[in-house]
């Protein structure tokens, strides 16, 4: 890191498919100053989302498209260089909005002070951050889980999965995850208290739903979509709730592929509904309360899988993520965090 610039990541025109290093351009920019109310931060990690792929692409989407030649909006957690804003002081540690870059400028009002004491600034930007926030709303608020109802989740072992699997244990459900690999499988059993857990990439991946989900399932909270929602369909139950969460199996598709087997939902007399987690902003800070109490009383635990790597690694970090290669959330971790 040269001091005085800037590295940041743009895009430099829009993918097709997955997207792979030609899409994207590290500059170096001058070093940004902090304007009435914001704060200059030094950032440490930056979040690795399967849902940014979204807005990389000219269309529909519930966030801004990024254009070409913008640098790429990331979530971001660091240490404050500068301040002008009367919550935060120099050495704060914060997350918020922000790019995949060395030093971003942010707005006060966006950020969340870290008390690293509670947990450390890794938990912060993930289960504290978006990601555990969407398990929290998405699940209570639409998947409204009753004791003893059945809650099934897929990309389990994922950021926003095995953190809606666990508050479903909390509310008193059984939590059934659905991940691609026997190891994720017993991690969600073994380490997070998953009831049970089913490798989707099996032969018998349907007899293996039957058996884990004896008297069908109340709950889905889908991440992936595309085909495996579809075999999910056939274990509902009467007046089941099917979160939409996300769609990883589908992000990199130029034609998205929908169920087909739609009417389960009236068969069944179930709901499928989607959300946005910033529809729930004026209540993030209770909720992240109320999952701090969790991880205090050791009823929540956290995982992060932390990369070490500059900006311009940002693509090949979020190819991993898509192979599957990661246990929780992942992080690219800038030369600043050591």
């Amino acid at each position: 890191m040269k001091i005085g610039t800037n590295s940041q990541l743009r895009l430099a025109k829009r993918p097709e498919g997955e997207a792979g290093p030609d899409d994207f351009e590290v500059t170096r920019d001058p070093m940004p100053s902090p304007g009435d109310g914001e704060v200059l931060i030094e950032c440490h990690l930056l979040s690795v989302d399967p849902s940014s792929r979204t807005h990389w692409n000219a269309g529909q989407s519930y966030r801004s498209m990024v254009q070409v030649g913008q640098v790429i909006d990331v979530g971001v957690a660091g240490r404050v260089l500068e301040s002008n804003h009367a919550d935060f002081a120099t050495g704060d540690y914060v997350v918020g909005p922000g790019g995949i870059h060395e030093f971003g400028v942010v707005h006060g009002d966006q950020l969340t002070l870290c008390d690293t004491r509670i947990a450390p600034l890794s938990s912060w930007l993930g289960g504290l951050y978006m990601t555990g926030l969407t398990a929290y709303f998405g699940l209570l608020e639409i998947g409204q889980p009753k004791p003893g109802e059945t809650v099934l989740i897929t990309a389990a072992s994922g950021a926003v999965g095995m953190v809606a699997g666990q508050i479903a244990r909390i509310k008193g459900a059984r939590a059934v995850g659905v991940a691609g690999t026997d190891e994720k499988c017993r991690f969600l059993v073994n380490e997070l208290g998953f009831d049970a857990a089913v490798n989707y990439k099996a032969d018998t991946l349907y007899g293996d739903l039957r058996e884990a989900t004896p008297d069908r399932v109340d709950v889905i909270f889908d991440n992936v979509g595309g085909p495996l929602l579809d075999t999910l369909f056939r274990r509902l139950g009467i007046g089941a709730r099917i979160i939409v969460s996300g769609a990883t199996s589908q992000y990199n598709n130029e034609t998205i592929y929908g169920p087909t087997n739609y009417l389960a939902l009236a068969t069944m007399r179930a709901r499928m509904e989607g959300f946005i987690i910033f529809d729930y902003e004026n209540r993030y800070q209770a909720a992240r309360a109320e999952m701090i109490e969790w991880l205090k009383r050791g009823d929540l635990k956290l995982f992060e899988n932390m990369v070490d790597g500059e900006v311009g690694d940002y693509p090949n970090v979020l190819h991993r993520l898509y192979e599957g290669a990661n246990v929780g959330k992942m992080l690219l971790r800038l030369p600043a965090a050591n």
